[in-house]
């Protein structure tokens, strides 16, 4: 019997017709699993966020922990240093307080949701404390979250006696009024084509984040203009590496090691996007033989 049924069901799996018999069961299980959640995550934001561009989320705790690890694995640091880096930005209150306060007082607050969600950039973040930067350059500034999570780092490094200065860029003059207050003391926009802006800045940068014109053209562009301005162990993160491969070019050309992340956004419709980081050719063996500046003595 068990014989005749398995052959009954190669003859009509075979045939031609079978896709479309089988079309109904398909259409119900990968809506149930797959499309219907996301369908419903979408409605969902359509009436309760204010986001048009630039969405922001938490990410689902898998995500975080398998980031924490890679990022952690990446620059040879501990697992529980990342990741306390991680809850250290989530549950800044006076960062939280400060978001929620400009969103209240700024016209467009229209445009943005009360909440701050740091999602990948909590990635920065950790980079950005766990290496102690000196200098800090990310294009594209927006609303100014990113430049906000950033002198947060910034802010705490000083504090533990490595100060640092970040410079964002952006076309638009009225780009990054999440960097105020507290925060502004840590750095400043450069406004005006970020290519322009980056040909001009005269200093050594150890900490690059690209996040600016999101084509693929642009983006290889400020890798070139930068590259001549990058600190022996400077580091590159690529905030568009979902969409474009030319951080991982730029990487294999300058012989930078490179990894790729991905985020997992928690109940919400969108993807999420992917993280790229880019090493120094020698990164890993200067920070496996330099002890980090905060390590305890053996």
């Amino acid at each position: 019997m068990k014989s005749f049924l398995r052959k009954a069901k190669y003859r009509l799996i075979s045939r031609p017709i079978f896709p479309v018999l089988n079309a109904p069961f398909r259409a119900f299980n990968t809506w149930q699993t797959y499309i219907g959640p996301q369908v419903r995550r979408w409605l969902s934001w359509i009436v309760s966020s204010r986001e048009d561009s630039n969405f922001t989320y938490d990410l689902t705790e898998r995500c975080k922990f398998t980031l924490a690890a890679s990022v952690a694995s990446f620059l040879q640091r501990e697992f529980s240093e990342v990741d306390g880096y991680f809850r250290e930005i989530e549950t800044d209150q006076e960062f939280i307080d400060h978001v929620r306060d400009l969103w209240r007082e700024h016209p467009e607050r229209g445009r943005t949701d009360r909440t701050p969600h740091v999602g990948r950039r909590m990635v920065w973040y950790a980079v950005a404390r766990a290496l102690k930067p000196k200098v800090v350059i990310e294009t594209g500034v927006d609303q100014g979250m990113g430049a906000a999570v950033l002198c947060a780092a910034l802010l705490r490094n000083t504090a533990e006696g490595y100060p640092g200065r970040y410079h964002g860029t952006d076309l638009n003059p009225n780009a990054g009024y999440f960097l105020r207050g507290r925060y502004a003391e840590m750095g400043s926009i450069l406004y005006g084509d970020s290519i322009t802006s980056l040909a001009k800045f005269d200093g050594e940068i150890e900490l690059f984040i690209n996040d600016s014109d999101h084509s693929a053209d642009y983006e290889a562009a400020e890798y070139q203009t930068v590259k001549g301005k990058l600190s022996p162990n400077a580091v590159i993160v690529g905030d568009n590496a979902h969409v474009t491969s030319k951080l991982a070019e730029f990487s294999v050309q300058e012989g930078r090691p490179f990894m790729y992340f991905a985020e997992e956004p928690a109940q919400h419709w969108y993807g999420g996007g992917g993280i790229g980081i880019s090493l120094a050719r020698d990164h890993l063996m200067a920070v496996t033989a330099v002890p980090h500046p905060l390590a305890p003595e053996k």
